[in-house]
């Protein structure tokens, strides 16, 4: 996120550009969380299972 806005701030990338950019980067980051949630939910149930 930082390199975005920094490339927005020199000049090297638009606003919009930017933006979609980093709603990209929080959609991934959303999945990558809810991925992770997934897999720590299934490991608790192994755990408890013991």
């Amino acid at each position: 996120m930082d390199v975005l806005k920094k490339a927005e701030k020199d000049g090297d990338m638009s606003q919009d550009e930017s933006r979609t950019q980093s709603d990209l980067v929080q959609k991934a980051t959303d999945a990558a969380v809810q991925d992770i949630d997934a897999l720590l939910a299934t490991k608790e149930q192994e755990i408890m299972q013991v």
